[in-house]
């Protein structure tokens, strides 16, 4: 198990504003060696990443019919109409591969960290689309994507790799638009406050105005959005 590293008082949570770390799953220390969970709500450092680009557009996304897949804290519930939370093997586990749920039924589908546990991700993906409304949105992430050239395929859930499926490449872009053609996308890098780890998520819709929303409030807040279907960008 990792050592405490010594470091000054950290910067807030931006989730629950708490200040006190604790070390993470197996131990981890984050690559800057601070301790990387908070220790009030639990957050690890792609959280806290994701909750900033969050802070930027919910004022775009507010009121939205949400659907979370994995019940994680990157994004507020409270300025949300609706807000459902499905965990797999626990409450309102729904198959991300086959969502029972009509089409059009959700505006914001949030996506970390879940589709490489997901053995059919092309049919996953055709089902966030699905479910999205025309004007609705789906962020999306997934883990160490750009380590490698292109996707590498376990052919199983490996046990050692968490239940992945694959480590996913820039060629991820080629799944979205086989999966679901009229998807647009934004991508952009956000850094944990605390730790200065980055992590990137994607934003996908069909629309050209709610991109275009999205993007403007992404800038405004200082980050730096780009086309997630140009070539890859290696931060």
């Amino acid at each position: 198990m990792a050592s405490k590293a010594s470091s000054p008082v950290p910067t807030a949570c931006p989730i629950c504003l708490g200040t006190s770390l604790t070390l993470g799953p197996n131990g981890r220390l984050s690559p800057n060696g601070t301790m990387p969970r908070c220790a009030g709500c639990g957050a690890l450092e792609r959280h806290r990443a994701f909750r900033t680009v969050f802070d930027a557009i919910v004022p775009v996304l507010a009121g939205s019919r949400v659907l979370q897949f994995s019940p994680d804290t990157c994004a507020p519930r409270e300025p949300f109409a609706h807000f459902e939370i499905s965990e797999f093997n626990g409450p309102n586990h729904l198959d991300m591969a086959d969502i029972a749920r009509p089409a059009a039924s959700y505006d914001l589908v949030i996506a970390n960290h879940v589709l490489e546990h997901v053995e059919d991700d092309m049919a996953a993906l055709g089902e966030l689309g699905r479910i999205t409304a025309d004007e609705g949105v789906v962020f999306l992430s997934v883990p160490d994507l750009l380590r490698v050239a292109r996707t590498k395929e376990y052919g199983y859930a490996r046990e050692d790799k968490y239940g992945h499926w694959r480590l996913y490449g820039p060629d991820i872009v080629e799944r979205w638009r086989r999966a679901v053609p009229d998807w647009l996308g934004l991508g952009v890098v956000a850094r944990d406050p605390i730790t200065d780890e980055p992590d990137r998520a994607t934003l996908l819709s069909r629309s050209p105005e709610r991109i275009a929303a999205l993007a403007g409030a992404l800038t405004d807040a200082g980050l730096e959005p780009f086309d997630a279907f140009a070539p890859a960008r290696v931060h």
